[in-house]
Formats: structure tokens, C-alpha cells, sequence
């Protein structure tokens, strides 16, 4: 027999839910205040416990806290006042399984102390997948792996951050390119100067160019001020060079030649300056085929290519999948709040069967929707949402299939109130900038709930 506790300074109302609840087939266990729900807790470990907000000394809000950083797999359900929005919003964030508005329906509190003991027995069911040594992986915890290929990128890794040679970081969209710089540059001698990076995907010119020199006082016509372009922000640092490949033969015309000379002209400026930073560039194209094509300049090429990395598509490394698992449930649940530290059987191996398109990029956007749209600690397989092989063929679940364009704005919104529409974080967790998102909200007709 489950055993639920429940805590509540009224007598009358904790006497109905006592009867209610013994109805419904549970073993109930009587507290009149938050204190002694909590020194019950401690000693009879109940499977759930269902609360008032409102109650002399700690508030019920205040038992939720402790009972999540104590005894994280006991669900604790809230009892608010009915319309207290900003209280169910904070119950919710403080850890709480579910609220219930007062008055109380009682198929209502069943069904969620019924899911509340599911959740619970599914967890304690599960061990602990979140290590220690977990906590220490990989800057943003994107990086990690045990796969053959991956080791071999950690050592160059290692091998680089000692010298200040240029890098060239090839592979598809979405693997890791960024993460893979960052590394090398957070690791090496140079990781006290700054990274910088440069985005060369633009078919403006002149706005990289600006971007990239900056210039001075009175060299722009119309424009007062001076700004510093990306070359002198990173100093002795690394300049990331993402997308190399979208360059202008101008642009890459102008680049070979700081780096053959190590200085570069900023416009207004009498004199050049030198060019002190380590240069990473990526790319998500062939550039050896462009190279041979014409399309990218052969001597900046090797100039970039002093030593190069090759990083694998996810579909190549599928082995990496559960520790890539581990570490990433860990920075989203310090991105969104969540405490999710167990994964329900079958998780990994569903993910395995996936091709991953979108690579490690692709993974990370999945699980942060799972996370949103879980309960408890236990990342549960209802919750992920991708298209496995062989949809295409089944006609019923192809008629479920809703466009792009859906997918998008739920997950825009699930995103945005999972971080009360705090945009600059949900900007972070979209990868999209502000503007763009500003633009999707409008698109949408999206509004806080």
C-alpha cells in the first residue's frame, strides 16, 4: 500500500483529504505543519506528499524546496489557492510534480497522486546515471566521447592548446566545430586573452569588413565613432573564423594577406597593427573540392591549415550517444531549471536507431524539449520527439505529421515558458538571435501565458 503524506494546518480539510485518499486505496499520514512534514518525511520516506501553501511557520513552498534538495525522488504536490498564478508558477519551478487549485476536485487529486506514484516508482526503479566525474566534461559538455575517433581528437586537442599554429576544423553542420575551438583555445597557453568569434557567413561585404578591421574616427562617411573590428578585440587570443568557406574571394584575398604579413590596416588609422591572435577557422563544406574548383584561395588554405580536425557526424559515433547523454542532461538542467538525473530503460537504444542530421546540434534541441516536458527526475521516452526510420512508410502515422512550421512555433513557445519568457535566455537555449526570435514571436502571434 503506497503511502502518501499530507500536510495541511486546516483540520477540516486535512480530515476530508484523509478520507478521500484511504477511499482511494492509500495509507495516509497526518502532518499540521511544514516542520513536522518534514521530520516525517525523514523518517517514514512516504511515496508522495501533497501540501498546503498557506500554513503557520514554513510555507508549503518552502517544503517543496527542501524536500527536492533532500529526498529529489518523493513527487510533492502543491495545494494553492484557486487563481494564485504567480505561486503556481513558482511551485512548479521550485521542483513541485503538479499543483491543485482549491477548490479541490477529488478525481482531480487522484489522478495526480496517480501519476505523482508512477513517477516515483519509475524513479526509484532507475539508478543514478549522473557520475561525478561527469561534472567536470567538456566545456558546454558537447565534446564528450569514448569512441576511437573522439580520443584521437582529444590528444590534438591537448597537442594544440601548447602552441599557437592555426587550425582548420572541417565536418557537417552542427558537430561541435565552436566547441572544438573553444577547447583548444580554453585549454592552451592563451586562455587568459580572449576568443573572438567571426561569423563569414554574409553576403554584405562591407559589414564584415567593418566587422572584421573596425575602423576609426572619421575614416566612415556618415558615421562619428569608431569601433573595434574583430582582429583587434582578440589580441593575443583566437580569432574563430566560422564558415570560412562563405567568404568573398576579396575578403579571402584580404585575410591571406594579414596572415602572410601579420599585420593588418585599420581604415583611418596611419599605422598597421600586428596580428598576435591564433586563428581557427570551420567549415561545413568540401574545402578541399573548393579549392580545386576555384572557389577558395589555395595559399590561404594551407595558411589556415597548419593542422587540421576532422570531427564526425553523430551517425558515426552513435556509441558516444549515452555519455553525450550524461553530459548534457547537465547543462540543460541548469539552463532550465530541471533536476532530471535518471533515464528510463530503452532511451539510449531509441536515440541509437536515429541517423541524427543535425548532429550533436540536433540532440541537444531534442532533449531540451524533453526536459521541458518532464515531470520528476526521469527523462522518459514519451518525451522525445523524433521522426524514427521507416515513418515515411506507415500512412497512419504519416497522416499525424504536421509541417515545419508547427514543430517550430510549439517549440518556440514550450521554450519561452519554460523560462518566463526571459528572451535572452530563451534566445541562448533556440541558438537564434534576439532579433530573430522577436521576429518568430510576431510571426507566430505568441504571447506569455
Amino acid at each position: 500500500m503506497k503511502r502518501i503524506l499530507v500536510i495541511d494546518d486546516d483540520d477540516f480539510i486535512r480530515s476530508l483529504l484523509v478520507t478521500v485518499l484511504t477511499k482511494a486505496g492509500y495509507k495516509v499520514i497526518e502532518a499540521a505543519d511544514g516542520e513536522s512534514g518534514l521530520k516525517i518525511v525523514e523518517v517514514n520516506q512516504p511515496d508522495l506528499v501533497v501540501t498546503d501553501y498557506k500554513m503557520p511557520g514554513i510555507s508549503g513552498l518552502d517544503v517543496v524546496t527542501e524536500l527536492v534538495r533532500l529526498h529529489p525522488g518523493i513527487p510533492v504536490i502543491m495545494l494553492t489557492a484557486y487563481g494564485d498564478v504567480s505561486l503556481t508558477i513558482k511551485a512548479i519551478q521550485a521542483g513541485a510534480f503538479d499543483f491543485i487549485e482549491k477548490p479541490i476536485k477529488n478525481w482531480e487529486l487522484t489522478d495526480a497522486i496517480q501519476n505523482g506514484i508512477q513517477a516515483s516508482i519509475k524513479s526509484r526503479s532507475l539508478l543514478n546515471v549522473i557520475s561525478p566525474e561527469s561534472r567536470k566534461a567538456i566545456e558546454e559538455n558537447l565534446l564528450a566521447g569514448k569512441t576511437r575517433s573522439m580520443r584521437e581528437i582529444f590528444k590534438n586537442i591537448g597537442r594544440l592548446s601548447l602552441n599557437r599554429v592555426n587550425v582548420i576544423l572541417t565536418g557537417e553542420s552542427g558537430t561541435g566545430k565552436e566547441q572544438v575551438a573553444r577547447l583548444i583555445h580554453f585549454s592552451g597557453y592563451n586562455r587568459n586573452h580572449p576568443f573572438v568569434v567571426f561569423n563569414c557567413n554574409s553576403d554584405n561585404d562591407v559589414i564584415l569588413d567593418h566587422d572584421l578591421y573596425g575602423y576609426s574616427k572619421g575614416a566612415i562617411a556618415g558615421i562619428s565613432g569608431e569601433k573595434k573590428g574583430k582582429l583587434e578585440l582578440s589580441g593575443e587570443g583566437t580569432l574563430f573564423l566560422d564558415e570560412v568557406t562563405e567568404l568573398s574571394m576579396n575578403l579571402q584575398n584580404r585575410i591571406l594577406r594579414l596572415l602572410q604579413t601579420g599585420k593588418f590596416e585599420k581604415p583611418g588609422n596611419i599605422e598597421s597593427l600586428p596580428v598576435e591572435a591564433r586563428v581557427i577557422a570551420a567549415t561545413s563544406k568540401d574545402i578541399e573540392s573548393m579549392v580545386v574548383e576555384g572557389k577558395f584561395i589555395k595559399e590561404l588554405y594551407y595558411r589556415l591549415k597548419m593542422f587540421s580536425i576532422h570531427l564526425p557526424s553523430l551517425r558515426e559515433r552513435k556509441d558516444d550517444i549515452p555519455e553525450l547523454l550524461q553530459s548534457m542532461l547537465q547543462k540543460l538542467n541548469r539552463k532550465l531549471n530541471k533536476r532530471i538525473v535518471k533515464i528510463e530503460d530503452g532511451v539510449n537504444e531509441m536515440l541509437k536507431k536515429y541517423d541524427w542530421p543535425g548532429n550533436i546540434r540536433e540532440l541537444e534541441n531534442i532533449l531540451t524539449q524533453a526536459l521541458i516536458l518532464s515531470h520528476g527526475d526521469v527523462l522518459e521516452r514519451k518525451h522525445i520527439h523524433i521522426v524514427q526510420p521507416g515513418l515515411d512508410a506507415n500512412p497512419e502515422k504519416r497522416s499525424n505529421l504536421v509541417p515545419l512550421s508547427e514543430v517550430e512555433k510549439d517549440h518556440i513557445r514550450e521554450v519561452l515558458n519554460a523560462v518566463n519568457w526571459n528572451k535572452m535566455e530563451a534566445s541562448s537555449i533556440l541558438k537564434i538571435t534576439r532579433p530573430t526570435l522577436n521576429s518568430k514571436i510576431e510571426k507566430y502571434g505568441l504571447s506569455p501565458q
